[in-house]
């Protein structure tokens, strides 16, 4: 793994974004100078802050709280002309180096620790004598009160979701002056070269940075060595590691956003997006990390339940519903829309349930935790959203299917593959547990006859009854990925997946408003597709592609074409499971298919990823060669 460096030139072939770094806690962009400075528009929706995971307003929208900014300046007399920044995945730590037109010049080292709340700012400074080196740190949230001390210290009190109370303190091995001038808290210095440490509700002695950083780094190798992969395609293996690197610190202590930012929703939480997080970060080995998904999941479930008592349902105390856009304590946040009635989410909280027992094989934790979310979320599908068709046979009745496609649509194709594979993971799991003897043959009568009832046409599936022939989705790959109830030769799924590949430059945005183009996480999906029927050439033809719709450090976007949302954890769970599915699948026994679907350019690549019931498969190809082994989950011999 190495870092990645940019320069100013770099910026001129590929968008430019400021450096994330953060520990699930706290999120921050780290710009080329050094700084957080702002722009009119931000970088694709986003503007740089400092941001902190569940820390949010009382308000129908849950808005993030934030935590400020910071500027530096050392007085110096115009714009940068030259830079240079990188990024060190391994562990976080963003170095820059910027020359002003006067001469000056400022060297940057920054990183946030990932095992407690300290981001560690070291600077170095060239300049003409008599100038100093300003901090000003913006931090005036709503509903707060602030109190502060010439010591570098901020108490705060903000009155939120509920009362956030904690210290913010700035440390130095430099003499300092801090101040409160106007809106901004000013800490200066005249050293030319100094650490400062801004300490976030952190207690306890703080030993050096060097120090600090070791720290992290040993917290982050335990991080790299649960799996890794190593291809040949340079800008592949970028572009995946950074993904990587990026879900980590966007694991919360609840679950994760699309990303720790106000741009990305306020950083509230999406069941149906946070599967191919999931899937992401299972398929690599992060079993622990991946599991806090379902894990929060199953510690909103009471609010899940409330929102199910009424009429006939109140008397199935673990039906679950949950809202499309939640945020820590299970409350909806999204703004009113057709996306209310979107049900594939309820799926993939039980897949995620589902796929985190297969991976592991853990039957106390499904006992205890994955199994009551399988069958509330099964029976909150059944019991509300399957209906009986003319033919008496089941259909899924009105829904929001992908929000292209409009609302209220009957038996739309994905949502109903998404029923199917969740009503047969409920009867498997039910199995496993010796659970619900009555409950398994009807759910499996269901997803049979769910499954006959899919809709189509003379040649392929059609994104939901009744829709014009010159409607086209990339839902119609669903039966394949992500919910593989249909064989992947099926010939009506072959002839939907062809309907996609020729209509996609016209329907393969996340947004119709968003021009043309493909997004990001559409592009995974094709791959996954692609790699899913053993096409390996294809699905990694199209990583490719999405490789050269990055930003500079390999950042994934939303929409890329628009600049949209860039540091985009949906797309990069998913980016990452499409390049391990390359690597590893599984039979339906659950025993391991290596290199099912890599093209035959790749003469060397190896890999360390997840299988099935808690043991990771090694895998090192070498001279036409390929040496594979099984090892424990707990084990990470090298």
């Amino acid at each position: 793994m190495k870092e990645i460096s940019i320069t100013r030139e770099t910026t001129r072939d590929h968008r430019y974004t400021p450096a994330a770094i953060g520990n699930g806690d706290l999120s921050l962009l780290i710009d080329y100078e050094g700084m957080q400075r702002q722009t009119e528009d931000g970088w694709g929706k986003l503007v740089p802050g400092i941001w902190r995971a569940g820390h949010r307003y009382n308000t129908m929208r849950g808005e993030l709280i934030p935590f400020g900014y910071f500027l530096t300046e050392v007085q110096t007399e115009g714009k940068p002309v030259d830079f240079r920044q990188s990024l060190d995945p391994r562990c976080g730590l963003v170095r820059s180096e910027c020359v002003y037109q006067d001469g000056s010049r400022v060297s940057a080292e920054t990183f946030c620790c990932l095992h407690r709340n300290v981001v560690v700012l070291k600077r170095r400074w060239e300049a003409p004598e008599g100038r100093m080196f300003r901090l000003r740190y913006f931090f005036n949230p709503k509903y707060a009160e602030l109190n502060w001390n010439g010591n570098g210290a901020i108490d705060y009190s903000i009155d939120g979701i509920r009362i956030f109370q904690g210290r913010i303190q700035f440390e130095s091995d430099a003499p300092f002056s801090f101040r409160r001038e106007e809106d901004a808290f000013v800490w200066s210095t005249e050293s030319r070269e100094f650490v400062l440490m801004l300490r976030f509700d952190d207690a306890g002695p703080l030993p050096s940075a060097d120090e600090l950083l070791e720290q992290s780094r040993r917290e982050w190798d335990k991080y790299w060595s649960e799996g890794f992969v190593k291809v040949p395609s340079e800008k592949l293996q970028r572009m995946y590691d950074l993904a990587q690197y990026h879900l980590r610190i966007s694991s919360t202590a609840w679950g994760m956003p699309t990303g720790i930012y106000a741009s990305h929703w306020h950083s509230l939480f999406f069941a149906f997006d946070e599967y191919f997080m999931f899937m992401g970060l299972a398929t690599s080995g992060h079993l622990e990390t991946a599991a806090r998904i379902p894990a929060f999941r199953h510690s909103i479930r009471a609010s899940a339940n409330r929102r199910m008592e009424s009429g006939k349902v109140a008397r199935e105390p673990g039906v679950l519903c949950y809202p499309w856009e939640t945020n820590e304590i299970g409350e909806e946040n999204s703004s009113r829309g057709f996306w209310y009635d979107h049900i594939f989410h309820a799926s993939h909280i039980a897949l995620a349930a589902y796929e985190a027992f297969r991976f592991s094989g853990d039957r106390v934790r499904l006992a205890e935790q994955w199994y009551p979310l399988i069958w509330g979320s099964v029976e909150y599908l059944r019991i509300v959203h399957i209906v009986r068709g003319k033919d008496g046979t089941a259909e899924i009745g009105c829904c929001t299917e992908l929000e292209r496609l409009g609302a209220m649509r009957t038996t739309p194709f994905m949502t109903a593959c998404s029923v199917i594979a969740t009503l047969r993971a409920a009867a498997e799991t039910a199995e496993v547990l010796g659970k619900d003897a009555d409950l398994i043959p009807l759910w499996r009568r269901l997803a049979e006859e769910l499954r006959k009832n899919l809709p189509h046409d003379a040649v392929r599936y059609l994104p939901y009854e009744g829709c014009p022939p010159d409607v086209h989705s990339i839902g119609q790959f669903a039966g394949i990925y992500p919910y593989g109830v249909l064989e992947p030769e099926d010939p009506l799924q072959r002839g939907a997946c062809t309907d996609y590949l020729q209509s996609r430059d016209q329907c393969g945005n996340m947004y119709a408003s968003a021009g043309k183009g493909i997004c990001s996480w559409y592009l995974c999906w094709e791959s996954l597709m692609e790699s899913s029927r053993g096409n390996g050439e294809r699905a990694c033809e199209v990583l490719e592609t999405l490789a050269d719709s990055c930003g500079c450090f390999g950042e994934l976007f939303e929409i890329y074409s628009c600049g949209y949302r860039p540091w985009f954890t949906t797309a990069e769970g998913e980016m990452v499971h499409a390049l391990n599915n390359m690597l590893l699948q599984f039979h339906p026994d659950g025993s391991p298919r290596v290199a099912p679907a890599v093209p035959s350019s790749w003469r060397e690549f190896e890999f360390r990823l997840q299988g099935r019931g808690g043991k990771r498969i090694e895998a090192v190809f070498r001279n036409g060669s390929l040496n594979i082994r099984q090892i424990p989950s707990g084990k990470t011999e090298s």
